[in-house]
């Protein structure tokens, strides 16, 4: 009976702490959503520097909150901190590919805190929609917020092997960072990666052909100009007209 009664209080002192634990973690999650969302109105705000204070305590209390990573990326990139928004960008990647890993229940719970995620940044973009002034913000905040819209919207409702491919919004601000940062290779390396996952990424091939124009191979750059064209993306006319300077200088 001694013994029997010894192993119910263990059972239910294990249980108890187990269930305490999970309340804590809860909890930790409930205040990074908070701070996210305080980053978000900074960020609106292009107070940039009280952003990244917000996502910085966000991803110290949820290291696995790919949204916030993401955003402190945005916000070192604002502040032309180029290679501190690399290593965000990279800590995000990271994020998204530890996901796979990850049991079923967790798997679950980060399924569901994208939701709301999701949902409240439909909101944001919703609000800044209504409220913009002539005198607001820049539109630039839109921009960011359909930016990590589909960040988020990639990644939802996924199976595991797809959750181990990278977003190629992410891989195309990763490979802006880099090539702010005078990393051309890895910066390639990261635009090819994003048009490898979906040809359609404008973005990926007008900067691709901005590096392969800067190292000289301006057939290739010709090529992803005309790819970026041709899925709709806004290249710029004086980019257009230096290739074809060069093109003819070279000739």
């Amino acid at each position: 009976m001694r013994l029997t009664g010894m192993l119910l209080v263990v059972s239910l002192g294990n249980g108890w702490a187990a269930w305490a634990d999970d309340a804590r973690q809860r909890q930790r999650y409930a205040q990074a959503r908070e701070h996210y969302r305080s980053g978000e109105g900074h960020m609106s705000q292009e107070d940039f520097p009280g952003a990244l204070t917000e996502f910085q305590a966000a991803v110290s209390l949820d290291p696995e909150h790919t949204l916030a990573h993401y955003s402190m990326g945005q916000a070192y990139m604002a502040l032309k901190r180029y290679p501190e928004a690399v290593d965000a960008y990279v800590a995000c990647r990271e994020t998204v590919r530890a996901r796979a890993a990850l049991d079923l229940r967790r798997r679950g719970e980060l399924e569901r805190e994208r939701d709301e995620e999701i949902r409240e940044t439909q909101r944001a973009l919703a609000r800044w929609r209504q409220t913009r002034s002539p005198g607001g913000a820049s539109p630039n905040v839109t921009m960011r917020l359909q930016e990590r819209l589909r960040l988020l919207q990639q990644e939802k409702n996924k199976g595991a092997a797809d959750r181990l491919v990278i977003p190629p919004e992410l891989s195309v601000a990763l490979g802006s960072a880099y090539f702010r940062s005078g990393r051309l290779e890895d910066a390639e390396r990261e635009y090819r990666a994003a048009v490898a996952v979906n040809r359609k990424t404008g973005a990926a091939h007008n900067n691709l052909a901005v590096i392969l124009m800067m190292t000289g191979r301006l057939e290739e750059a010709q090529a992803s100009l005309r790819h970026a064209e041709k899925v709709g993306f806004p290249v710029d006319p004086r980019f257009k007209q230096d290739l074809k300077r060069r093109m003819k200088a070279q000739e």
